[in-house]
């Protein structure tokens, strides 16, 4: 499967509010800024991080407009490398800037460029003007949130035949090996200069030796933590959701013992009556649902 076929697989279907599995936050407009912007921090140094050759031969870069970020990668049609992280969110978007955007992406010759939008980006029409330009809702995820409670002692989730680990410099290059593999990209020069990065932490968990799942977390210098580069994705990629509990459970642990004050992730496959494992894992670890987060883009060429 192409990493372009891999960004598709989010269920394009809103989900309802009906009781909930997960506790549900009315957050406010300053509040979901706060969310938002822990990822964005995460993606900034991520790009800060790429070899200089490695970026210049895949056509990877970051830009920033005040505090609008976006990324373009000429080299990988993969969703996060071509995408604006926060249009609209902390400033009113407008449709000048949009179609500034939109002239970007298609000189840099990049045809499917993604916008995520949630329910406080600003102004309300947003999401009209990019269903006139011919954009559409095409996928999305849960944005999910978690303050600084601690949890309680006694392990949350049973880990019996998996191992659970920090990642290493010894093991760094197994780590990102397996994060290619499961996405089918070319990142592990990029991924390795990650391992031992101020505000990074890296988790595989292992059976039998053998890594089986992975994931990561950012904590930024404000105490603002993003959870991400996770393979495979529960419910997406991988049928089974205890593995990526076990990880998020060592990550919260320790991001609490680092000092974070705020824990931001993602359901990547939302489900309509927002219930089922995900759901109810995250729940556990005392994680709130913030609301759905929209993405963007045109439809595939060869979609008919």
């Amino acid at each position: 499967m192409s990493s372009a076929a891999l960004s598709e697989l989010q269920p394009v279907a809103l989900p309802e509010t009906h009781q909930p599995a997960i506790a549900m936050e009315d957050v406010s407009r300053d509040f979901s800024r706060t969310i938002e912007r822990a990822e964005v921090n995460a993606w900034l140094d991520l790009y800060r991080a790429a070899p200089a050759d490695f970026a210049a031969r895949l056509g990877l870069a970051i830009a920033e407009d005040g505090n609008l970020v976006w990324t373009t990668c000429t080299a990988i049609p993969f969703i996060h490398f071509n995408c604006v992280k926060n249009f609209g969110v902390d400033r009113p978007a407008t449709q000048s800037q949009l179609d500034a955007l939109l002239a970007q992406y298609r000189a840099a010759g990049i045809a499917r460029p993604w916008f995520y939008a949630n329910p406080h980006a600003e102004p309300s029409a947003l999401r009209c003007w990019l269903e006139a330009r011919g954009l559409q809702h095409l996928s999305g995820w849960e944005r999910i949130f978690r303050e600084a409670a601690p949890l309680a002692a006694e392990p949350l989730f049973p880990t019996e035949g998996i191992a659970v680990e920090r990642v290493t410099r010894a093991t760094a290059s197994e780590w990102a090996g397996f994060i290619d593999s499961q996405y089918r990209l070319p990142t592990s020069p990029w991924l390795l200069t990650l391992v031992g990065r101020q505000g990074w932490h890296h988790y595989v968990a292992r059976r039998d030796g053998a890594v089986v799942a992975v994931r990561s977390l950012f904590i930024g210098v404000d105490g603002t933590a993003w959870s991400g580069i996770d393979a495979p994705v529960p419910g997406i990629m991988a049928p089974s959701f205890d593995l990526d509990a076990m990880l998020g459970e060592a990550m919260v642990r320790d991001g609490l013992a680092a000092g974070a004050k705020l824990f931001v992730a993602d359901i990547e496959a939302p489900h309509p009556d927002r219930d089922g494992p995900a759901y109810r894992n995250y729940a556990q670890l005392g994680f709130k649902l913030a609301y759905f987060r929209s993405h963007y883009s045109y439809l595939p060429a060869n979609s008919g």
